[in-house]
């Protein structure tokens, strides 16, 4: 794997994948970030601790493709005192020379076989909404989100998607927070799905000030959001959500 970019981008896409990389694990290789670096110029970060997994690219002059795992804090480290300049990776053997202006460093890697695969979504259904938006939704319900494992459905938010929009309901036993936005276009009919707390925070936090749209998919035990040149993975909560309108 060879290949070189500008460290602004390199230090963002380190900074979004890492949200997703365990900070301990028993799987050596979830500590740290795949990278993979293809053919027609662009380079994947992903972060993944076996519940959610972010995936970030960023565009790169490839000159020999592969996949490496890095340690992540340690790469993110190194990354964010180099010059502005740009930064070359060079692999070989399991071992990545990192070069920037006069900057050299050298990391062992993890063979990125050890790296467990992301789960892939089953296609059911779709929406797309402004990050903005989406962010604002997060914010103003995420609070009531409840902490308690009794109840694990309730670790969740509610998306309800019909004729009348989206609308989002956590709930904690003690408060019910409820927000709806209309859409400007529903494909596939209603549908409903529970995603994790943990998750729309990194989703919140990735989500930008601006109208680009999020297209979030949903799947048969997973979701998928994507927004700009990144993806977050994450696992569907099963259950029996609190009936709010009735709780209203």
């Amino acid at each position: 794997m060879k290949f070189s970019c500008e460290k602004a981008l390199l230090q963002s896409a380190i900074l979004t994948a890492s949200r997703a990389v365990s900070p301990k694990s028993t799987i050596p290789a979830l500590e740290g970030l795949l990278l993979e670096a293809e053919e027609n110029g662009t380079v994947f970060l992903t972060g993944y601790n076996q519940e959610t997994g972010i995936r970030s690219a960023i565009q790169a002059d490839v000159s020999q493709p592969g996949s490496m795992v890095l340690p992540a804090r340690l790469l993110g480290e190194i990354v964010r005192k180099l010059p502005d300049d740009m930064v070359l990776f060079q692999e070989e053997a399991l071992k990545v020379h990192i070069a920037c202006g006069y900057s050299e460093f050298d990391l062992l890697g993890i063979d990125p076989e050890d790296f467990p695969e992301l789960p892939t979504v089953e296609y059911q259904n779709s929406l797309a909404l402004p990050e903005q938006t989406l962010r604002a939704m997060i914010s103003q319900t995420i609070f009531a989100v409840s902490t308690d494992d009794s109840r694990p459905i309730h670790t969740g938010s509610l998306f309800e998607i019909n004729e009348q929009g989206l609308t989002m309901v956590s709930v904690d036993g003690f408060r019910l927070a409820f927000r709806r936005e209309k859409l400007e276009k529903l494909e596939g009919g209603a549908f409903s799905f529970v995603c994790p707390g943990s998750a729309l925070s990194e989703v919140k936090s990735i989500c930008g000030d601006t109208e680009d749209l999020v297209t979030v998919t949903l799947g048969k035990r997973h979701i998928l959001f994507e927004i700009g040149d990144t993806q977050l993975i994450c696992r569907r909560l099963e259950g029996e959500f609190l009936d709010y309108k009735n709780a209203i």
